[in-house]
């Protein structure tokens, strides 16, 4: 096993979860942050998504790739940082599903409405 390259991979996936994190919840803000209008953040939405799946699936490739290589002469590389890094972004994906789920939101205003006190 090619640690290295198990490593590289772990960090493609990793890239790949936040990627699906930032398409997912934080789309509006981004949006507003790089002065896009509505088909703006559709459009960096879908490109969230789309950059999600290649870095996801050129991380299982190639983490795959190095567990199937051999490993003789290769330095000692430690994997716990990047496997720690993935697990804390896949459970923070979920904390954000289930706060996005039970968090009320408030109601929008059309444009041209006005709030009455």
């Amino acid at each position: 096993m090619r640690k290295k390259t198990v490593r590289s991979g772990i960090r493609f996936i990793s890239a790949g979860v936040v990627c699906l994190m930032a398409a997912t919840f934080f789309h509006a803000e981004l949006a507003r942050l790089l002065f896009l209008g509505m088909a703006g953040e559709s459009t960096l939405t879908f490109l969230g998504f789309f950059l999600s799946g290649m870095f996801g699936g050129c991380g299982v490739l190639v983490a795959a790739a190095g567990l199937l290589l051999s490993g003789a002469d290769q330095p000692r590389v430690r994997l716990a940082p990047s496997l720690a890094l993935l697990f804390t972004l896949v459970v923070l994906f979920f904390v954000f599903a289930y706060t996005s789920i039970t968090t009320p939101s408030p109601p929008m205003l059309h444009p041209g409405e006005s709030i009455n006190i």
